[in-house]
């Protein structure tokens, strides 16, 4: 059972950041055409957010291993407040300055 796990571990970490980010792909554009002919429905929703979240884990597999975001669109989507804490490098995240009013 270890060796599957260990097999499966070096599996993910060679192959896992293509894969997810193609897998992530196809299934945004499944989504996208549910969306396009059904409407946006839960199901709909439910599998673009799933397709995001796909491609997303597949940049962070690859950003983790390269040290080095692989497109500008990851960095982006990493760089977003709230998402910016889940990056495994530095993003482009500049935190929203805070205004003190004069007494």
């Amino acid at each position: 059972m270890a060796a599957l796990i260990a097999i499966g571990a070096l599996l993910i970490w060679a192959f896992g950041s293509i894969a997810a980010r193609l897998i992530g792909a196809l299934i945004i554009f499944e989504g996208l055409l549910r969306i396009g002919f059904t409407g946006a429905g839960p199901l709909s929703v439910a599998i673009l957010a799933t397709g995001v979240g796909a491609w997303l884990l597949g940049h962070w597999i690859w950003a983790y291993k390269q040290k080095t975001w692989r497109t500008r669109l990851a960095l982006n989507a990493y760089s977003l407040p709230g998402l910016h804490h889940l990056a495994p490098i530095v993003t482009n995240h500049v935190p929203r300055p805070t205004v003190k009013w004069p007494s």
